[in-house]
Protein backbone atom coordinates (compact mmCIF):
# COMPACT_ATOMS: atom_id res chain seq x y z
CA UNK A 1 0.00 0.00 0.00
CA UNK A 2 2.87 2.33 1.02
CA UNK A 3 4.87 1.68 -1.79
CA UNK A 4 2.28 2.36 -4.54
CA UNK A 5 1.38 5.49 -2.74
CA UNK A 6 4.70 6.28 -2.71
CA UNK A 7 5.55 5.60 -5.99
CA UNK A 8 2.78 7.18 -7.44
CA UNK A 9 3.59 10.59 -5.39
CA UNK A 10 7.00 10.40 -6.22
CA UNK A 11 6.02 10.85 -9.71
CA UNK A 12 4.06 13.91 -9.43
CA UNK A 13 6.35 15.70 -6.89
CA UNK A 14 9.36 14.80 -9.45
CA UNK A 15 7.59 16.33 -12.22
CA UNK A 16 7.03 19.72 -10.31
CA UNK A 17 10.63 19.95 -9.72
CA UNK A 18 11.21 19.18 -13.04
CA UNK A 19 9.44 22.77 -13.92
CA UNK A 20 11.03 23.91 -11.60
CA UNK A 21 14.22 23.12 -12.32
CA UNK A 22 13.96 23.50 -16.35
CA UNK A 23 12.45 27.39 -15.35
CA UNK A 24 15.56 28.22 -13.27
CA UNK A 25 17.93 26.59 -15.67
CA UNK A 26 16.38 29.31 -18.44
CA UNK A 27 16.37 32.25 -16.29
CA UNK A 28 20.47 32.15 -15.14
CA UNK A 29 20.93 33.15 -18.82
CA UNK A 30 18.58 36.30 -17.87
CA UNK A 31 18.52 37.23 -14.28
CA UNK A 32 22.20 36.90 -12.32
CA UNK A 33 20.60 38.47 -9.23
CA UNK A 34 16.97 37.89 -7.49
CA UNK A 35 14.48 40.38 -8.59
CA UNK A 36 14.25 41.40 -5.44
CA UNK A 37 18.00 42.04 -4.20
CA UNK A 38 16.83 43.67 -0.76
CA UNK A 39 16.16 39.88 0.96
CA UNK A 40 19.98 38.95 0.43
CA UNK A 41 19.42 41.44 4.19
CA UNK A 42 19.01 38.40 6.99
CA UNK A 43 16.45 41.09 8.84
CA UNK A 44 14.40 41.54 5.30
CA UNK A 45 14.53 37.96 5.01
CA UNK A 46 13.38 37.23 8.71
CA UNK A 47 10.37 40.04 7.95
CA UNK A 48 9.34 38.59 4.53
CA UNK A 49 8.99 34.91 5.99
CA UNK A 50 6.62 36.05 9.24
CA UNK A 51 4.87 38.37 6.64
CA UNK A 52 4.03 35.69 4.78
CA UNK A 53 3.27 33.06 7.39
CA UNK A 54 0.88 36.09 8.86
CA UNK A 55 -0.91 36.25 5.62
CA UNK A 56 -1.14 32.72 4.67
CA UNK A 57 -2.54 32.42 8.40
CA UNK A 58 -4.80 34.89 8.16
CA UNK A 59 -6.83 32.82 4.74
CA UNK A 60 -7.11 30.60 7.16
CA UNK A 61 -8.70 31.91 9.64
CA UNK A 62 -10.75 33.89 6.83
CA UNK A 63 -11.44 30.31 4.91
CA UNK A 64 -12.39 28.96 8.30
CA UNK A 65 -15.16 32.00 9.42
CA UNK A 66 -16.70 31.73 5.46
CA UNK A 67 -16.94 28.05 6.10
CA UNK A 68 -18.88 28.48 9.83
CA UNK A 69 -21.15 31.20 8.84
CA UNK A 70 -22.00 29.84 5.56
CA UNK A 71 -21.39 32.90 3.53
CA UNK A 72 -20.59 30.80 0.64
CA UNK A 73 -19.18 28.08 -0.39
CA UNK A 74 -16.01 27.54 0.35
CA UNK A 75 -15.67 25.02 -3.12
CA UNK A 76 -16.95 28.06 -5.48
CA UNK A 77 -13.94 31.23 -3.84
CA UNK A 78 -11.10 28.28 -4.75
CA UNK A 79 -12.25 27.79 -8.21
CA UNK A 80 -12.30 31.19 -9.32
CA UNK A 81 -9.03 31.83 -7.17
CA UNK A 82 -7.26 28.79 -8.77
CA UNK A 83 -8.00 29.71 -12.16
CA UNK A 84 -6.90 33.47 -11.52
CA UNK A 85 -3.84 32.05 -10.12
CA UNK A 86 -2.79 30.13 -12.81
CA UNK A 87 -3.42 32.62 -15.41
CA UNK A 88 -1.19 35.05 -13.23
CA UNK A 89 1.68 32.15 -12.60
CA UNK A 90 1.23 31.81 -16.61
CA UNK A 91 1.35 35.74 -17.55
CA UNK A 92 4.38 36.28 -15.33
CA UNK A 93 6.33 33.29 -16.04
CA UNK A 94 6.14 33.69 -19.57
CA UNK A 95 6.87 37.59 -19.34
CA UNK A 96 9.90 37.44 -17.30
CA UNK A 97 11.57 34.91 -19.54
CA UNK A 98 10.57 35.95 -22.88
CA UNK A 99 10.84 39.41 -22.72
CA UNK A 100 13.95 40.89 -24.76
CA UNK A 101 13.75 37.50 -26.45
CA UNK A 102 12.45 37.13 -29.87
CA UNK A 103 9.85 35.40 -28.89
CA UNK A 104 8.31 37.68 -26.87
CA UNK A 105 5.07 38.45 -28.19
CA UNK A 106 2.87 40.62 -25.08
CA UNK A 107 -0.19 40.74 -27.08
CA UNK A 108 -0.38 37.13 -28.16
CA UNK A 109 0.98 35.76 -23.66
CA UNK A 110 -2.34 38.16 -22.68
CA UNK A 111 -4.71 36.85 -24.77
CA UNK A 112 -3.68 32.95 -23.49
CA UNK A 113 -3.51 34.18 -20.22
CA UNK A 114 -7.31 35.63 -20.37
CA UNK A 115 -8.47 32.64 -22.36
CA UNK A 116 -6.87 30.33 -19.82
CA UNK A 117 -9.37 31.69 -17.20
CA UNK A 118 -12.44 30.19 -18.98
CA UNK A 119 -10.61 26.70 -19.76
CA UNK A 120 -8.88 26.32 -16.05
CA UNK A 121 -12.70 27.26 -14.75
CA UNK A 122 -14.42 24.41 -16.81
CA UNK A 123 -11.61 21.81 -16.01
CA UNK A 124 -11.67 22.12 -11.98
CA UNK A 125 -15.79 22.71 -11.91
CA UNK A 126 -16.05 19.27 -13.85
CA UNK A 127 -13.23 17.56 -11.90
CA UNK A 128 -11.67 16.44 -14.89
CA UNK A 129 -9.13 14.14 -12.93
CA UNK A 130 -5.76 14.19 -15.15
CA UNK A 131 -6.24 18.16 -16.58
CA UNK A 132 -6.53 19.15 -13.00
CA UNK A 133 -3.43 17.32 -11.98
CA UNK A 134 -1.18 18.43 -14.94
CA UNK A 135 -2.09 22.23 -13.60
CA UNK A 136 -1.98 21.62 -10.56
CA UNK A 137 1.95 20.37 -10.69
CA UNK A 138 2.43 23.42 -12.79
CA UNK A 139 1.10 25.67 -10.72
CA UNK A 140 3.42 24.36 -8.14
CA UNK A 141 6.46 23.59 -10.02
CA UNK A 142 6.57 27.40 -11.58
CA UNK A 143 5.27 29.21 -8.28
CA UNK A 144 8.26 27.86 -6.84
CA UNK A 145 10.48 28.92 -9.57
CA UNK A 146 9.27 32.79 -9.10
CA UNK A 147 9.70 32.92 -5.36
CA UNK A 148 13.17 31.55 -6.18
CA UNK A 149 13.72 34.21 -8.75
CA UNK A 150 12.09 36.68 -6.58
CA UNK A 151 14.41 36.06 -3.44
CA UNK A 152 17.81 35.69 -2.27
CA UNK A 153 18.77 32.07 -1.14
CA UNK A 154 18.92 32.99 2.42
CA UNK A 155 15.33 34.31 2.16
CA UNK A 156 14.14 31.27 0.30
CA UNK A 157 15.90 28.58 3.25
CA UNK A 158 14.31 30.87 5.65
CA UNK A 159 10.75 30.82 4.33
CA UNK A 160 11.30 27.16 3.67
CA UNK A 161 12.34 26.66 7.50
CA UNK A 162 9.15 29.17 8.99
CA UNK A 163 6.81 27.47 6.56
CA UNK A 164 7.55 24.21 7.84
CA UNK A 165 7.39 24.86 11.44
CA UNK A 166 3.83 26.72 10.55
CA UNK A 167 2.66 23.40 8.82
CA UNK A 168 3.54 21.82 12.08
CA UNK A 169 1.18 24.51 14.00
CA UNK A 170 -1.15 24.46 10.78
CA UNK A 171 -2.04 20.53 11.16
CA UNK A 172 -2.21 19.99 14.98
CA UNK A 173 -3.14 23.47 16.61
CA UNK A 174 -3.91 25.99 13.66
CA UNK A 175 -7.00 26.35 11.70
CA UNK A 176 -6.27 24.01 9.13
CA UNK A 177 -7.18 21.45 11.95
CA UNK A 178 -10.70 22.45 12.16
CA UNK A 179 -11.03 22.99 8.37
CA UNK A 180 -10.29 19.46 7.72
CA UNK A 181 -12.86 18.30 10.87
CA UNK A 182 -15.66 21.04 9.46
CA UNK A 183 -15.45 19.99 5.84
CA UNK A 184 -15.88 17.21 3.22
CA UNK A 185 -12.45 16.75 1.73
CA UNK A 186 -14.34 17.31 -2.13
CA UNK A 187 -14.87 20.80 -1.26
CA UNK A 188 -11.59 21.35 -0.88
CA UNK A 189 -10.19 18.84 -3.35
CA UNK A 190 -8.97 22.15 -5.81
CA UNK A 191 -6.00 22.41 -3.06
CA UNK A 192 -5.84 18.52 -2.22
CA UNK A 193 -3.42 16.10 -4.92
CA UNK A 194 -5.22 13.03 -4.28
CA UNK A 195 -3.27 9.61 -4.26
CA UNK A 196 -4.84 6.72 -3.36
CA UNK A 197 -5.89 7.37 0.31
CA UNK A 198 -3.64 9.96 0.94
CA UNK A 199 -3.97 13.77 0.55
CA UNK A 200 -1.12 16.17 -0.37
CA UNK A 201 -1.55 19.81 -0.27
CA UNK A 202 -1.04 21.93 -3.36
CA UNK A 203 1.46 24.17 -1.14
CA UNK A 204 3.45 20.87 -0.24
CA UNK A 205 4.23 20.60 -3.61
CA UNK A 206 5.53 23.66 -4.17
CA UNK A 207 7.66 23.99 -1.57
CA UNK A 208 8.97 20.53 -2.00
CA UNK A 209 9.99 21.89 -5.71
CA UNK A 210 11.19 25.08 -3.69
CA UNK A 211 13.38 23.19 -1.79
CA UNK A 212 15.17 21.52 -4.47
CA UNK A 213 15.14 24.88 -6.60
CA UNK A 214 17.15 26.62 -3.73
CA UNK A 215 19.40 22.98 -3.82
CA UNK A 216 20.08 24.08 -7.31
CA UNK A 217 20.54 27.84 -6.78
CA UNK A 218 23.15 27.04 -4.07
CA UNK A 219 25.08 23.85 -5.37
CA UNK A 220 23.90 23.26 -9.10
CA UNK A 221 22.79 19.95 -10.57
CA UNK A 222 24.30 17.41 -8.09
CA UNK A 223 23.05 19.16 -4.77
CA UNK A 224 19.69 19.45 -6.76
CA UNK A 225 19.76 15.53 -7.12
CA UNK A 226 20.44 15.17 -3.63
CA UNK A 227 17.20 17.47 -2.81
CA UNK A 228 15.10 15.73 -5.00
CA UNK A 229 16.39 12.14 -3.14
CA UNK A 230 15.88 13.22 0.19
CA UNK A 231 12.61 15.53 -0.58
CA UNK A 232 11.24 11.72 -1.41
CA UNK A 233 12.94 10.02 1.68
CA UNK A 234 11.05 12.87 4.07
CA UNK A 235 8.01 11.97 2.20
CA UNK A 236 8.17 8.04 2.30
CA UNK A 237 9.29 8.24 6.16
CA UNK A 238 5.70 10.85 6.55
CA UNK A 239 3.83 8.10 4.70
CA UNK A 240 4.77 5.38 7.25
CA UNK A 241 4.19 7.54 9.86
CA UNK A 242 0.84 8.10 8.87
CA UNK A 243 0.25 4.47 9.42
CA UNK A 244 -0.15 5.53 13.14
CA UNK A 245 -1.73 8.65 12.68
CA UNK A 246 -4.57 10.07 10.31
CA UNK A 247 -3.26 13.58 10.08
CA UNK A 248 0.27 14.91 9.52
CA UNK A 249 2.19 18.00 8.00
CA UNK A 250 3.67 16.95 5.09
CA UNK A 251 6.25 19.64 4.79
CA UNK A 252 8.71 19.31 7.80
CA UNK A 253 10.60 15.90 6.98
CA UNK A 254 11.32 16.44 3.22
CA UNK A 255 11.72 19.96 3.58
CA UNK A 256 13.85 20.10 6.68
CA UNK A 257 15.98 17.31 5.66
CA UNK A 258 16.66 19.07 2.01
CA UNK A 259 17.38 22.76 3.19
CA UNK A 260 19.70 20.92 6.05
CA UNK A 261 22.14 19.03 3.26
CA UNK A 262 21.86 22.76 0.90
CA UNK A 263 23.12 24.67 4.56
CA UNK A 264 25.97 21.95 5.13
CA UNK A 265 26.71 22.29 1.22
CA UNK A 266 26.92 26.32 1.11
CA UNK A 267 29.29 26.11 4.40
CA UNK A 268 31.45 23.52 2.79
CA UNK A 269 31.78 25.43 -0.47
Amino acid sequence: MVKSIFFKLSLIILASEAITLALLSFSKKIYSEPLVPATSDIYVATGNTLYLITISLAVSFLFLWIVRKKVIRLEYILLVLKSLLCCALFLTSSSLLLEGTIYYREELINFVSIILFPITLYIFWKKFTIPNLIITIFMAGSSAFLIKLMFSDLATGLLLVGFSLFDLYEVFRGPLKHLAHSLHSSEISLLLVRVEDIEVGMGDLLFYSLATGLAYSVGGEILALTSIILVKIGVLSTLLLLERRKMLPGLPLPVLLSVFATFLASLLS
